[in-house]
């Protein structure tokens, strides 16, 4: 499944807060309360590049993920460089 951290602003009280999740959505501020505010800004984090112990390893969340992204490792690489060009062929 998609997972995705979302950027919002509200313009009423200047805050900025981060959402995670699988779906686009608007937000209330948790600060003032303001209804309704879009994501200015989102990041695709269906796929992820973390370093460990084997090398750098390539997690993906997913299709039955649900309130969390549950990565699974899809693959190993000895470099952030080659599992960058992975993701980049995907």
């Amino acid at each position: 499944m998609a997972w995705f951290r979302h950027h919002y602003y509200c313009a009423a009280c200047d805050g900025t807060w981060l959402v995670h999740g699988s779906v686009y959505a608007e937000d209330d501020c948790p600060f003032c309360h303001a209804h309704d505010n879009l994501p200015y800004r989102t990041d695709d984090w269906t796929l992820v590049i973390e370093q460990d112990v084997d090398g750098f390893v390539v997690l993906a969340s997913p299709d039955t993920a649900e309130d969390e992204p549950d990565y699974r490792a899809v693959a190993v690489f000895p470099s952030r460089e080659a599992a960058q060009a992975y993701l980049a062929s995907r």
